[in-house]
């Protein structure tokens, strides 16, 4: 009886590990879960809006006076008019930084080469100015439409 009893515990046992082992490795492709990447954001409802600031002038100092004048125009390229209208109610203060940013660049030396400026050093100023003020994701890209550089 005992013998019996031993054989049908094992049956359970083994048929339930049988099974258990089955249901997990046989058809793996079936019973895994399906991971679904995130959703994509939605693209933009409508073309960007483009938010003119400027002209900022700076001056070029020399070893004891103004050797040029640099003139930019930028534009900011916000996703909607909601955006834009945002932006504008901030232009005095973009302006106040864009022309710290800027002159700042330019009396370090980094963005003067022989006498030319460089606009890339220049557009990354105008980018880290426009977050410090609006914020990250609020400004898509800080387009630079006019370079002007007057000698005097």
């Amino acid at each position: 009886m005992k013998i019996l009893i031993l054989l049908l515990v094992a049956l359970l046992f083994g048929g339930g590990g049988f099974g258990a082992g089955w249901y997990l490795f046989a058809d793996k492709g079936a019973h895994e879960e399906k991971v679904e990447a995130p959703p994509e954001p939605p693209p933009p409802a409508g073309p960007p809006v483009f938010v003119n600031i400027g002209p900022l002038t700076v001056p070029v100092l020399g070893a004891e006076r103004i050797d040029q004048f640099v003139t930019l125009m930028v534009a900011l390229e916000v996703p909607d008019a909601a955006m834009a209208d945002r932006v504008r109610s901030q232009a005095p203060r973009l302006t106040d930084a864009f022309l710290t940013g800027v002159y700042g660049v330019i009396a370090s030396g980094k963005a003067m080469q022989a006498g030319l400026l460089d606009v890339p050093q220049v557009k990354a100023q105008l980018n880290e100015a426009t977050v410090k003020v609006m914020g990250k994701g609020v400004v898509r890209d800080v387009l630079i439409q006019v370079v002007n550089q007057r000698p005097m």
